[in-house]
C-alpha cells in the first residue's frame, strides 16, 4: 500500500505503507535471516551437514510464508507443494548423506519462491508451458522490493520514544570502543589476578558476540529477500506471456525445412559411428570388453562422458530448431520439426540404453559406489526427459515443463528417500557374502554416511583382519559422527557440533 506525498517543489514520492501485521513480519524475518546462517549454512559448511537445525529453519520459513502471505486459501496445487515442502524437508533429518541434504534444502527453497509467487499470481498456481520464465520472474521479481523489509522496520519504531533510546545507546557504545580496549590492557599489564579475570570472561563471551554479529550481518540480506517473497505485487501475468509470445514469435525466423537438412549432417554421422562401433557398443550387452578396452572402469566411464556429450549436442539442437525455426500458419510445430526432434530423442535414447548397460556390466563386477549410483540415476531421469520431448514432438498440447517437473521430482524423490548410502553398503556386502562379488572395497565405506554403517557390520568374521581393523576404524569414524544428525536444539543454538 503507497501515500502519494505532494511536496514543495510539486515532485511526488511515494512512500509505502505497512500495516501492523507486515511490521512485525519484517522483524520476523530478521529473525528468520540470522537462523538460516545459524542453523543451516554455518552448520552445513563447518559440519557439513545439516541435520535439526536445517529441518528447523526450513518449518519456519514454512510458516512465516504461509502467515505472512495475502491469499490464504488452500488450492489443490498449493497442497501438494507444502506436502511436497514438508516431504523433503525431513530429508535433511533422516538422511546423513550431505549432498542428498544440500539437494533437497535447495528444492524444497525452490517451491517456497514458486508457491509465495504463486499465491500472487493465480495463473501460474499449477506448472504451465512458460514454467521457466515463471520460475526465473519467482526468483528474481522480489529482488526489487528488498528494501520493504528495512522500511517496514523502520516505520515500526519510528517515532518511538525507546528507538530514540536505543540509537543513543548504540551511539554510545561505538564511541566506548577506542578507549576501553585501551584501558583493559593498561589494568592487565598492571594486574595478573586482573588479567585472568578478564580472559576468562571475555573469552566465550567475547567469541560468541562476534559470532552472532557476523551471522546476524550475513543474514540480513537473506531476511530482506525473505520479506520481499510476500511483497511482491499480484498483476496480470497475460501481459508477461504475450510478450514472451512476441518475442518468441519475432525469434522464430530460421525456415522450418532448412532446420531439418542441417541436422541431417548430424544424424548421418550417428548412423555412422553407431555401425562403425557396433561391436564396442553392443560388447556391453554380452557382459564382455572389446577387444581395445582393457579396464572396465574406462569401458563404462566412456559410455557415460559419451552420453553427456551426445545429449548436450541434441539438447541443443532440439531446443535450436524449436526455438528458432517458423512455425505453421496456426502456430504449430511443422513436421519437419517434428520429425527431427524425434529422430534426435531415438538417437539419445539408444545411446543412454548402451551407457546404462556398460554402467550395469561394470557395476556387477566391481559393485556400488556413489558415483556410480548417481551416475545411473542421471541415465535414467535424462531418459524420462528424452522420452517426454519424444512424446511432446507429435502430441499436440503436450506440457512438458509439468511432465519434465513431475519426473524430476518423482526421481529426486527416489534418490532422497531411497537410502542411497544404505542401499550401496547392503548392495556390496550381500553379494560379496553370497559370493557373486569376489572382493568388497573396505575403503568404499569412507566416503559412504553412517546410513552405511549397520551394513558394514556384516563383514565382521568375513574379512581379514587388516580389513577388519580398517574396517573399525572407519565404522567408530561414523558413529561419532551420527550426532551431527541427532544434534540437539541447545547444540545448534551454542553452536557446537555436538
Amino acid at each position: 500500500m503507497e501515500n502519494i506525498i505532494i511536496t514543495n517543489d510539486s515532485s511526488v514520492k511515494k512512500e509505502a505503507v505497512f500495516s501492523a501485521k507486515e511490521k512485525a513480519m519484517a522483524f520476523a524475518a530478521m529473525i528468520l535471516g540470522f537462523l538460516f546462517i545459524k542453523l543451516a549454512a554455518a552448520p552445513y559448511m563447518v559440519y557439513g551437514g545439516l541435520g535439526i537445525g536445517g529441518w528447523l529453519f526450513l518449518l519456519f520459513a514454512l510458516f512465516f510464508t504461509l502467515a505472512g502471505s495475502s491469499d490464504k486459501r488452500i488450492t489443490r496445487n498449493k497442497a501438494i507443494r507444502i506436502i511436497l515442502y514438508v516431504l523433503f524437508s525431513s530429508v535433511v533429518v533422516i538422511s546423513a548423506n550431505t549432498l542428498i541434504q544440500g539437494l533437497a534444502f535447495v528444492f524444497c527453497a525452490l517451491i517456497l519462491i514458486y508457491g509465495c509467487f504463486a499465491d500472487s499470481h493465480r495463473e501460474i498456481d499449477s506448472v504451465r508451458g512458460y514454467f521457466i520464465s515463471d520460475m526465473l520472474a519467482a526468483a528474481f521479481a522480489p529482488v526489487s522490493y528488498m528494501s520493504d523489509c528495512p522500511r517496514a522496520a523502520k516505520s515500526a519504531v519510528s517515532g518511538c520514544s525507546a528507538a530514540g533510546t536505543m540509537k543513543n545507546l548504540l551511539l554510545g557504545l561505538a564511541a566506548a570502543i577506542p578507549l576501553t580496549p585501551v584501558a583493559a590492557v593498561l589494568l592487565m599489564s598492571a594486574d595478573g589476578g586482573f588479567a585472568d579475570m578478564l580472559s576468562e570472561l571475555t573469552n566465550g563471551g567475547f567469541t560468541s558476540a562476534v559470532q552472532f554479529a557476523f551471522q546476524f550481518g550475513i543474514g540480513i540480506p537473506v531476511s530482506f529477500y525473505i520479506f520481499a517473497l510476500m511483497r511482491t505485487p499480484a498483476e496480470d501475468m497475460s501481459e508477461y506471456d504475450e510478450a514472451y509470445d512476441r518475442r518468441m514469435s519475432m525469434a522464430r525466423k530460421f525456415p522450418a525445412q532448412a532446420a531439418f537438412f542441417s541436422v541431417i549432417p548430424l544424424c548421418l554421422l550417428y548412423v555412422m559411428f553407431f555401425f562403425s562401433q557396433a561391436s564396442y557398443f553392443l560388447s556391453s550387452f554380452a557382459s564382455s570388453l572389446p577387444e581395445n578396452i582393457d579396464s572396465y572402469s574406462e569401458y563404462a566411464r566412456r559410455g557415460f562422458f559419451e552420453l553427456c556429450l551426445v545429449a548436450l549436442v541434441n539438447l541443443i539442437a532440439i531446443a535450436f530448431i524449436n526455438i528458432f525455426s517458423c512455425r505453421r500458419s496456426d502456430g504449430k510445430k511443422s513436421a519437419y520439426i517434428r520429425t527431427i526432434t524425434c529422430v534426435l530423442c531415438i538417437m539419445t535414447l539408444f545411446l543412454i540404453v548402451i551407457a546404462m548397460s556398460k554402467m550395469a556390466m561394470y557395476i556387477d563386477v566391481f559393485g556400488l559406489t556413489r558415483l556410480r549410483f548417481y551416475t545411473s540415476w542421471f541415465m535414467i531421469l535424462l531418459a524420462i526427459i528424452f522420452a517426454g520431448i519424444f512424446i511432446s514432438a507429435f502430441r499436440n498440447g503436450f506440457n512438458l515443463p509439468r511432465f519434465a517437473v513431475t519426473a524430476f521430482t518423482a526421481m529426486f524423490a527416489l534418490l532422497c528417500f531411497s537410502g542411497a548410502d544404505r542401499l550401496i553398503a547392503e548392495y556390496n556386502v550381500s553379494r560379496y557374502l553370497n559370493g557373486s562379488l569376489e572382493t568388497v572395497d573396505i575403503s568404499m565405506f569412507r566416503e559412504l554416511s553412517a546410513d552405511a554403517v549397520p551394513a558394514a557390520r556384516k563383514l565382521h568374521g568375513n574379512i581379514s583382519v587388516q580389513q577388519a581393523e580398517m574396517l573399525e576404524e572407519i565404522i567408530s569414524k561414523k558413529t561419532r559422527n551420527l550426532d551431527m544428525r541427532l544434534i540437539t536444539i541447545s547444540e545448534v543454538v551454542n553452536g557446537r557440533e555436538g
